[in-house]
């Protein structure tokens, strides 16, 4: 995972540091930047929970399918958090998505072609992107921050956990894996500019 992560040594902190992510941190992320990652980001686990249900369907063994299926539940706990929190805010969940998130999570889906290797590869670059990204919003955040509920959700030492699990699933990276995690890596930059700025047909 080191070599992984090495190759975008130059790019991770744009992730890690970016606008959004120290708003949510400091408190001063303007609410329409909100809920447009909520409505966004809905979207992305929607799809995201197809993209991990056809990962367990290619799985090389009953160990990686297990690591993989242990995230289902998560992920329909972040679903509830979401519709919740939309509810809440007045927020219309079905909006049509973003040119960003459309094709970030197309993005995902269309990986499970190139097989295994890759897709497990982009699986683990998503999850450490955001682990890492919401780590550094706990980093700088109050707990009774009205955020808090989801800075917890990604930057909790459980998750931290799943990542970790996924990256024992990564084989030794190839020249395919190092360019899909540099597209995951690139996409996931794009997808806080577009949800911080905007981002429409």
């Amino acid at each position: 995972m080191n070599d992984l992560l090495a190759r975008q040594a130059g790019l991770w902190p744009a992730i890690t540091g970016h606008p959004f992510v120290v708003a949510a941190a400091d408190g001063s992320l303007p609410r329409e930047a909100f809920d447009r990652w909520l409505v966004e980001d809905h979207f992305f686990v929607v799809g995201f929970r197809r993209f991990v249900g056809r990962l367990v369907a290619i799985a090389p063994d009953e160990h990686a399918r297990d690591v993989l299926s242990s995230t289902l539940g998560p992920l329909q706990a972040e679903l509830d958090l979401f519709r919740a929190e939309a509810a809440r805010r007045g927020l219309d969940l079905a909006a049509e998505p973003s040119p960003t998130a459309l094709g970030y999570t197309s993005f995902l889906l269309a990986c499970i072609e190139d097989g295994w290797p890759v897709a497990v590869t982009v699986l683990y670059g998503a999850e450490k992107a955001y682990f890492d990204a919401w780590s550094a919003v706990r980093a700088g955040a109050d707990t009774d921050s009205s955020y808090w509920s989801f800075i917890d959700n990604w930057s909790s030492p459980a998750f931290g956990r799943w990542v970790d699990d996924v990256a024992g699933l990564v084989p030794p990276p190839t020249e395919p894996m190092h360019t899909a995690f540099n597209r995951v890596v690139r996409l996931e930059v794009r997808f806080w500019d577009a949800v911080l700025s905007g981002d429409s047909w």
